[in-house]
């Protein structure tokens, strides 16, 4: 189908409306790189001094952050009681991109910077922009039906090929989505995307490309093997893709915001030796990934994860008690690298369903022996946020 591009000044008009409207809130700006002065700025830095995170700079600067206290310490002793070896939270407004908490952990290390460490595996996360991709580029739609077989630990060539006799399972696209099917984003992906579409929803998800943040992060990473097999492997999360929790967070936030990517932002304020306010952070569109009715319907399949899918059991415990009346959405990962044996548990989602306003994204690296997986660890988190949230 031809686009037919708007060619007069009410047209244009009406587009910039249709655009500002899109995004659910006041327009953000366009995000620009951190001013001269967040140097020197470093979370892992912030001290709490009232009812806020400060940290007083050398040349008599303040940084104020928009971190929540009360959920920062809750996230942070997550991580640290259950021993992970390596984890981190992040949790976003999902209509300002504002951090309310940034929490990491990393045994034997004092200052981790895992929120930021962008060498973790992707791995089923990746699918979500597999999903977007199909959702763009083809006739698929969230209620498109595929029959498949086997795939479950790992993906092979017969897994691409239709089998009448093999193939005794079905499930639609949102169906996948929720339980993490990988032959049907395997066969899918097989037919419908080449290379390039692949790697260019990818970037347009913000990977290969600079992280925009208060400070410096490094960008997440896809390559999208033109093997067939290998493609078809990372389309549905198999290696090829790496991600940072605050990226994954970042991601989720855009599907939250319908399709408006913010740059996350943790200063909120920046006051001169003399108390004058010389930076304050605020809203700032960084991209738009996919459309508002993708991501709207990419929003419907990731509430399929935590109604009956991978993340069901994790948020349906009777000690979530915030979140009994609260409908999330989200999508889990887990990948498992064997030298040494690592176990990177994955999960970002966010809430209401009906109407966000929080973003949380959780990376757990597990050894054999773990205590908690990473959609526990999220549900946690916004019961918390729920049960202390401002009235």
């Amino acid at each position: 189908m031809r686009t037919r591009h708007p060619k007069t000044l009410p047209e244009i008009a009406a587009l910039i409306v249709v655009c500002v409207l899109a995004l659910g809130a006041a327009p953000a700006e366009r995000a620009a790189e951190p001013l001269a002065a967040l140097r020197d700025v470093s979370p892992s830095a912030m001290a709490l001094d009232g009812e806020r995170y400060h940290q007083p700079l050398e040349d008599g600067r303040n940084a104020v952050f928009t971190v929540d206290p009360e959920l920062q310490r809750y996230a942070s002793a997550l991580l640290e009681d259950n021993d992970v070896p390596a984890g981190a939270i992040v949790v976003l407004n999902a209509r300002t991109g504002r951090v309310l908490a940034l929490a990491q952990h990393q045994r034997g290390v004092d200052r981790p910077t895992v929120a930021f460490d962008p060498s973790p595996p992707a791995a089923s996360l990746f699918k979500i922009v597999t999903t977007a991709a199909l959702l763009e580029r083809s006739e698929v739609s969230i209620d498109t039906v595929q029959c498949y077989h086997g795939g479950s630990q790992r993906l092979e060539q017969h897994n691409l090929v239709d089998s009448e006799r093999d193939d005794t399972a079905c499930a639609s696209v949102s169906q996948a989505l929720g339980h993490s099917i990988n032959a049907v984003f395997a066969k899918l992906s097989d037919r419908l995307l080449d290379p390039t579409a692949l790697l260019k929803y990818a970037e347009r998800f913000g990977f290969n490309r600079a992280i925009p943040f208060d400070l410096e992060v490094p960008a997440s990473s896809a390559e999208i093997p033109g093997d067939r097999l290998e493609r078809a492997r990372a389309a549905a999360g198999f290696w090829h893709t790496h991600l940072s929790p605050l990226h994954a967070a970042m991601m989720v936030q855009s599907i939250a915001h319908k399709g408006a990517m913010l740059r996350p932002y943790i200063v909120d304020k920046v006051l001169d030796p003399d108390g004058a306010i010389i930076y304050e952070g605020k809203p700032q569109l960084a991209l738009r990934p996919i459309s508002a009715e993708t991501a709207r319907l990419l929003r419907a399949a990731m509430r399929e994860t935590v109604a009956n899918g991978t993340a069901r059991k994790a948020f349906h415990r009777p000690d979530l008690t915030a979140l009994a009346k609260v409908k999330v959405a989200g999508k889990t990962g887990t990948l498992t690298g064997q030298k040494p044996y690592r176990a990177y548990s994955w999960f970002a989602g966010f809430a209401p369903f009906d109407a966000p306003e929080v973003v949380v994204a959780v990376l757990i690296v597990n050894e054999p022996l773990w205590r908690i997986k990473s959609s526990e660890a999220g549900a946690r988190v916004l019961d918390k946020y729920f049960s202390t949230k401002k009235k």
